[in-house]
């Protein structure tokens, strides 16, 4: 039998190269470190909750992700389109009310961000569905930070740090909002779009979904790639750590950028991969009462804020929590994020309480988990995209799948895997 096509990463982009690849008739390989597939699209259950390895959303407007996934059997939990703006004891709810008209009222009186404010994310909701998601990443956009952007736009400073900030702070690991503002208008289309949701299942069950579409043996997991193999100025496999050799007729590195540089210079190969990382942590707590409940984001608008975001997981999907327990997630971005455990628990704590205004005692946490995701994404500053990596590597047989040919998002590793299968049977 010829060697199959070897892919190494079982996340979304290398899962939906395997699909693409296997549909086309092509024998596969996935090789994954990792005990489960998903890279960091994963879910752990312990003690019957559902702890996604970081505190992670689906927006169900990603048009590319969408054909690899069937939405009905993910029985989606949907947010509410609307965030929790918390400062100095109080709060205001800003929503989308063309998505759900419900918030009207709340939003009109909402006092963290004023009427002339309201009116341009209304027209910047309008904007941003006007475009194509091509057009959200032309040139005019992408080589301008998202602040700049928005002050472009007559928003302010006071509605840029108190509303921008945590929200897209959240999304793009960045409060302080230097990222391009492609990204901004494309998330914004998204979120304009479509809804946003998590499976019943945790967000593992997106990959664990995609990998049951492939033919069983197709994914080995607990299998560790520790350098290429070349023949002839060629790559002809991978060696494990065990250092077994698996002979491959190509090979798609389909992991996060850092193991990527690292497995190319096993053969002494230097891919032009994106520099920086935004990395985030979420902590997990059950709780008797939550000081944040909703379905709504929970947004912590202190200019010292160490919980970025957070959301009581448990009102948007029940299954989060057996026993009816309660279930909050709460993130920390930036800097905070490399705090340690205790500083974080306890930040974490003391700010839920401020945001909800409520006391420990009766909230009654108890933390079940902390995820430190250090490679959440690549950095993605004006002009980032002028540098992307191409999906041929350089040396015959070596191929890349991977979210840095779009974007650094679910939608982008989608975008990444297919883009590198079309490749490489195009020319093979």
């Amino acid at each position: 039998m010829s060697a199959p096509i070897v892919i190494i990463g079982a996340g979304i982009a290398g899962l939906v190269a395997a699909i693409d690849l296997q549909a086309a008739r092509r024998e596969v390989l996935v090789l994954d470190a990792a005990p489960d597939v998903g890279g960091r699209v994963r879910t752990t259950v312990v003690n019957g909750l559902i702890i996604d390895h970081g505190f992670q959303v689906l927006f169900t407007a990603y048009p590319t992700l969408k054909r690899y996934l069937d939405f009905d059997a993910l029985a989606l939990r949907k947010f509410l389109p609307a965030a929790r703006i918390a400062r100095d004891g109080q709060t205001s709810l800003i929503g989308d009310a063309l998505a759900n008209p419900s918030l009207l009222l709340d939003t009109i009186f909402a006092r963290a961000v004023g009427l002339g404010d309201k009116l341009r994310l209304l027209a910047l909701r309008r904007f941003a569905q006007q475009l194509t998601i091509d057009e959200c990443f032309g040139a005019r956009f992408a080589g301008i930070s998202t602040r700049e952007f928005l002050h472009a736009r007559g928003f302010g400073t006071p509605v840029i740090d108190g509303f921008f900030a945590p929200f897209y702070g959240g999304i793009l690991l960045d409060r302080t909002l230097a990222t391009s503002a492609s990204i901004l208008l494309f998330t914004f289309k998204m979120l304009a779009d479509g809804d946003t949701v998590v499976p019943a299942g945790g967000i593992g069950a997106l990959t664990q979904q995609m990998a049951a579409r492939l033919t069983p043996g197709t994914v080995r997991t607990g299998a560790a790639v520790r350098s290429l193999v070349t023949t002839n100025g060629r790559v002809t496999g991978v060696r494990l750590d065990d250092d077994a050799v698996i002979a491959a007729a190509q090979v798609v590195i389909a992991t996060d950028a850092p193991m990527a540089a690292r497995l190319a210079a096993t053969v002494s190969l230097t891919l032009p991969e994106p520099t920086g990382a935004r990395g985030c942590t979420t902590l997990y707590f059950t709780a008797r009462r939550s000081p944040i409940p909703g379905k709504a984001l929970w947004l912590n608008a202190d200019h010292n804020a160490i919980v970025s975001h957070a959301v009581t997981l448990t009102d948007v999907a029940p299954e989060y929590a057996a026993g009816g327990r309660t279930l909050i997630a709460a993130t920390s971005v930036g800097r905070p994020a490399d705090f340690d455990d205790d500083m974080l628990d306890a930040a974490a704590r003391r700010e839920l309480c401020l945001m909800g205004n409520m006391t420990a005692d009766t909230a009654g946490f108890e933390r079940v988990a902390l995820w430190r995701v250090p490679y959440s994404q690549y950095e993605q500053a004006p002009g980032w995209r002028e540098h992307r990596p191409s999906i041929a590597c350089g040396m015959p047989g070596l191929w890349r799948a991977s979210e840095t040919l779009h974007s650094s998002s679910l939608e982008g590793a989608a975008r990444g895997g297919e883009m590198a299968a079309k490749a490489l049977l195009h020319a093979t």
